[in-house]
């Protein structure tokens, strides 16, 4: 008989978020520019790249774990799953 495949399991985290926590301008300029935000033309919207790495998971999201340590992200209102942080 042939073996059928079986999903490993994932392991559902637990958001934590700190209050206190503030972006360094590295972490701020990488997400921005992975935003396509030009980070000389646009200064005046960097406010928006800090307050999305500062931004907690929208409801119905969180973040979940593969076996091999990758972190991505599901919505267990709908059944969504995506790779990057949903905000």
């Amino acid at each position: 008989m042939a073996q059928q495949d079986v999903a490993e399991p994932q392991e559902v985290l637990e958001e934590e978020v700190d209050a206190s926590y503030e972006p360094t301008e590295q972490e701020i300029n990488d997400y921005a520019s992975w935003l396509g935000m030009d980070l000389e033309e646009e200064k005046e919207l960097m406010w928006i790249a800090r307050e999305g790495l500062k931004a907690p998971l929208p409801e119905g999201w969180k973040p979940c774990k593969t076996p091999k340590g990758d972190v991505y992200y599901f919505n267990f209102s709908n059944g969504e799953s995506i790779w990057d942080h949903p905000c």
